[in-house]
């Protein structure tokens, strides 16, 4: 036999709750002694004391686990009982990883002035967006390579310090494929620089080359949908570069891609969804 403070240390529960479910009829001592009051517990009870605590687990209240344990149920009936808490669990866990992620993409879509809009060319405002990105400048000719890789090392990053990133994720070209010297836009001929990003909610410590940071807001960014593959993206982008051309605006930052919808949801390229954002301000 165990004193109960004994039996408190072998089986997890406090003292208190102990006397608890002393109380409530949950688990009783097998003997009391009637002149010292001590509480004395058998081995076998550990069983019935780690049942008590998957009954709590699996979100029963008190009341429940003591209708159950005095019914005194048969270890199948439980297990049943227990299996078909635990697939409830699992259903609401989903349901609810489910409503993170819309509320996480809502979010992002309320810092990037709205979800995006197909057809045309509209200007907005973004608002900061804190992300985990890694940037760098690498020869035209490795593009596919390089930007592999930098995806795979800020989301390693990202599972090393336990973090989910938000939807969706996006890239910036700080010196991209375009030369539009009418609207500010100079580009190496060899090679490009360009800023990899993933939003996320809550700051963190980066690495040595995952950077950690708020984008700035930008108060006039021009934004157009790009409906289909990458490979006709060019298209887009002439459009997006001649409207500010015309409208007498020169590019004030780096340009943005935002994966809304890519080969994560869908084989088809046909069916991508990739938003073309470019900070402006106006000509002098």
């Amino acid at each position: 036999m165990y004193k109960i403070g004994e039996f408190s240390k072998l089986s997890g529960m406090s003292i208190d709750t102990l006397y608890h479910y002393e109380k409530m009829r949950i688990l009783l001592p097998c003997r009391i002694d009637p002149f010292t009051g001590y509480r004395y517990y058998e081995a076998k009870q550990l069983i019935d004391a780690n049942k008590i605590m998957a009954l709590k687990d699996a979100n029963l209240t008190l009341e429940e686990i003591a209708e159950i344990v005095n019914s005194r149920i048969s270890t199948h009936d439980l297990i049943e009982v227990l299996e078909n808490k635990a697939q409830i669990i699992a259903t609401n866990l989903i349901n609810e990883e489910n409503r993170l992620e819309r509320l996480r993409a809502n979010i992002f879509h309320i810092k990037n002035g709205g979800p995006p809009q197909l057809g045309g060319i509209t200007i907005k405002k973004v608002e900061e967006i804190l992300v985990a990105s890694i940037r760098r400048v690498f020869p035209k000719k490795d593009f596919d390579e390089n930007l592999e890789v930098m995806w795979t090392d800020v989301n390693n990053c990202l599972d090393k310090k336990n973090r989910n990133p938000s939807t969706p994720c996006f890239m910036l070209y700080h010196s991209g494929w375009w030369d539009y010297q009418q609207c500010n836009i100079i580009s190496d001929t060899d090679s490009l620089h360009v800023e990899v990003a993933e939003p996320i909610i809550a700051d963190f410590q980066g690495s040595n080359e995952v950077r950690v940071y708020k984008l700035p807001k930008v108060d006039k960014m021009v934004s157009a949908v790009h409906y289909g593959s990458f490979a006709t993206m060019g298209m887009t982008f002439d459009m997006i570069f001649n409207w500010i051309i015309q409208n007498k605006y020169s590019v004030d930052g780096p340009i943005r891609e935002i994966y809304h919808k890519g080969n994560w949801i869908t084989d088809n390229p046909e069916k991508y969804i990739t938003e073309i954002q470019v900070p402006v301000k106006e000509l002098v």
